[in-house]
């Protein structure tokens, strides 16, 4: 058959959507400089929205450096799919902790200026910089002076950011007792892009992994008290704080156990641990406080490690536990542990104080335009123009076997084109 009497075969652009939005952000990154059209596809809100939806199964966990030498702290991201790789937040250019990740973005201190907060995407690399939460010089009665919680909010719907920063007042030289606690917060709202500065009383307690633990749901902040018998929540929309109640059954046997707050499925989730069990509950009912228990997993297998992990991270298949010097996991459906990273030499720092729940997404720090016409209808008509463009210049000159940036047939990798 000659050549020149067939017709180019081309992928519907519905079925390249499906194909991309399967695909790992690093490799969606790349993929942004085959074609204009990709490029414009890969940057629209429905794209971002349906590769968040796809991938948001694959969750794993980011491990931040401890040496606190360097300029600015390398990362190690653990996925359950793609494994154990690398990057730096370099691009921010100054040197920053981590204190609290949702959806894919990290909210970072900065270790130099107080008072300075980003918001970045480690992935894209792309980065906003907040208001500067105090002008004036610091004192001990503000909160970013103790910065005892601090929490990030994402929302996946709405593209909404909230940084949530709160701290006990307590005037020069005198730490409060009992009543007299005043806890100082600051809320920042990137749809004003300003911060909201309020107060309440509160005599609770939070321990550093607690601190590091928050969670965001339902526009919502949530971090687990020390006393372990309620989670303390921020409504990010009236500026109030409100407590729910753990399960009776977790209250009747949380003497020798121990609890931490995770997200799971978009629900808050706490993780009850004993030494031979480890329970996962599910808040199913806000208003109620109605609770479920969703898991219940034999800690019989990893008896040397019980007494010192701690869950970092999970989804509806998996969950990932840190030791000193260990990640390990265990996958929900087979019932199988494995170790996925670990550190090597005289390494002390725990890895429980500087991991984070994390999954990478393609999520913007700024704020986004509302696109005018569908990315669908756009993308379509976009192929039709090239998919004719191809076929007059097809009839011209004959088939072309090179790499073409007019169809998007050529554009497509090897191995996606033979799927």
């Amino acid at each position: 058959m000659n050549p020149r009497d067939s017709h180019p075969v081309s992928l519907p652009i519905d079925l390249t959507i499906q194909i991309l939005a399967r695909l790992p952000t690093k490799s969606l990154l790349r993929f942004r400089s085959v074609c204009k059209l990709w490029r414009e596809v890969l940057s629209q809100k429905q794209f971002v929205d349906l590769h968040f939806a796809l991938s948001s199964r694959t969750r794993g966990v980011a491990i931040e450096s401890p040496d606190h030498a360097a300029s600015t702290p390398d990362l190690v991201c653990v996925d359950p799919i793609l494994g154990v790789s690398a990057f730096s937040l370099d691009f921010l250019d100054d040197r920053v902790k981590i204190r609290a990740s949702c959806n894919g973005l990290l909210c970072c201190s900065s270790v130099r200026s107080r008072g300075v907060y980003y918001v970045c995407n480690p992935m894209t690399r792309e980065f906003r910089v907040l208001p500067r939460t105090r002008e004036r010089p610091f004192t001990r009665s503000e909160p970013e002076y103790e910065a005892t919680l601090v929490g990030l909010g994402f929302d996946p719907a709405t593209w909404r950011i909230h940084v949530a920063i709160a701290g006990f007042h307590r005037s020069f030289g005198r730490w409060p007792r009992g009543g007299d606690r005043r806890l100082v917060c600051k809320v920042f709202d990137a749809a004003t892009g300003a911060w909201t500065r309020f107060a309440a009383s509160m005599c609770d307690e939070f321990t550093c992994m607690n601190r590091n633990q928050s969670v965001y749901a339902g526009c919502s902040m949530n971090w687990l008290t020390h006393c372990c018998r309620y989670v303390s929540v921020l409504d990010l929309e009236n500026m109030l704080w409100g407590k729910i109640t753990l399960p009776d059954e977790v209250l009747a046997t949380r003497q020798g156990t121990r609890f931490y707050l995770l997200e799971l499925e978009g629900s808050v989730s706490v993780v009850q641990m004993s030494r031979f069990w480890m329970s996962t509950w599910v808040l199913k009912d806000r208003a109620k406080e109605e609770w479920a228990l969703v898991d219940r997993v034999n800690l019989r297998c990893i008896d040397g490690y019980a007494a010192s992990v701690f869950p970092i991270s999970q989804t509806k298949d998996v969950v990932f536990m840190a030791t000193q010097k260990k990640i390990l996991m265990h996958d929900r459906n087979s019932r199988v542990w494995k170790e996925v990273y670990g550190v090597e030499g005289n390494f002390t720092y725990p890895l429980w104080f500087s991991a984070f729940a994390f999954g990478s997404t393609l999520f913007p720090c700024r704020q986004v335009r509302r696109a005018r016409r569908s990315f669908f209808l756009l993308a379509h008509k976009s192929a039709g123009r090239r998919e004719s463009h191809l076929r007059s210049s097809y009839k011209k000159r004959g088939p072309t076997f090179g790499r073409s940036e007019s169809s998007i047939e050529c554009c497509l990798p090897k191995k996606l084109g033979q799927m």
